[in-house]
């Protein structure tokens, strides 16, 4: 019984796709400012400010092929181009692993 205990808290847990905080991460390592409003820069690139905060949390979060596709187009790059930068950055860590979220909130 104490395996099926952890194991339903296990699936409690939340998770992000590895490949998704390293695509939200980079976007928010190279192309968002500290020091510019939420609203400009969603606007730049093409966004709703919704959608910049959420790329902003540490772990990002699965952002969708079209948005990245919007952004990309927004900031004059390839799809494919991106995907080469995600590459260089992160190389051999890219998998298909999911990993546990840092900061998870509970529903209420």
């Amino acid at each position: 019984m104490g395996n099926k205990n952890s194991d339903s808290n296990k699936s409690n847990e939340a998770k992000i796709f590895l490949l998704d905080r390293f695509v939200c991460n980079y976007i928010k390592k190279e192309w968002i400012s500290d020091t510019k409003s939420n609203l400009s820069q969603s606007q730049e690139l093409g966004i709703h400010p919704h959608v910049l905060t959420k790329i902003k949390n540490d772990d990002g979060y699965r952002i969708p092929l079209s948005t990245l596709a919007i952004i990309c187009f927004y900031k004059k790059i390839d799809l494919s181009e991106f995907f080469k930068l995600i590459e260089k950055q992160y190389g051999s860590k890219i998998n298909d692993d999911f990993v546990l979220k840092t900061n998870t909130k509970k529903d209420a």
